[in-house]
């Protein structure tokens, strides 16, 4: 059985940076998840998966004031299934998201316009809080100055940027055409 594309994340994160679940799942907070979400638990059940398919080794690191904890790294093979995944082509049927604003606009018609109008608002104000976010990712990268990783990762955050952006002026659309129709309402009314 093929493991799922969350045991190649988890794979790869660990390829960019060793380290223990907590540094995984920290690391994962400042990068992945703005475009592939995964949760703490979901993590540590690919460290286990990644250990046990012997894609990666765990070293236990004794700690003075806390627990010991556990620090993975890749191996030899865990390398190769990585790069043998991202050679792999992707699939877009299968990686498309969910997306309940764009739904329910195309329910439109259906539902309050006042309570659309709010949906839009919140759609709206979490792009704007990704873009910030994201564009600060960005500029980070950039200060710290250009290395191959650094690029990579630049241009990933650099997609979500302009998604954002997509998504920001795809709601002032929908949100004009929904001005549109109340003024039409008012004049036949």
């Amino acid at each position: 059985m093929t493991p799922p594309s969350s045991t190649y994340v988890v794979l790869g994160l660990l390829a960019k940076q060793p380290g223990s679940g907590y540094d995984t799942a920290a690391f994962a907070d400042r990068s992945v998840r703005h475009f592939w979400p995964i949760s703490r638990t979901q993590l540590y059940s690919e460290l286990t998966r990644l250990e046990g398919l012997g894609w990666v080794t765990g070293t236990t690191v004794q700690q003075d004031r806390y627990p010991d904890k556990r620090v993975y790294e890749p191996t030899t093979a865990g390398l190769a299934a990585l790069r043998a995944w991202l050679d792999e082509p992707v699939a877009r049927a299968r990686q498309r998201t969910q997306d309940t604003v764009a739904l329910k606009t195309f329910f439109g018609a259906y539902m309050d316009p006042g309570r659309l109008a709010d949906q839009l608002r919140q759609c709206r104000a979490e792009a704007e809080k990704l873009h910030a976010e994201l564009t600060g990712v960005v500029e980070h990268l950039d200060a710290k100055g250009p290395t191959r990783s650094r690029a990579f990762g630049r241009a990933a955050a650099r997609y979500g940027v302009l998604k954002a952006e997509a998504t920001i002026a795809w709601t002032d659309e929908v949100r004009e055409l929904l001005a549109v129709e109340e003024d039409q309402e008012a004049e036949a009314g």
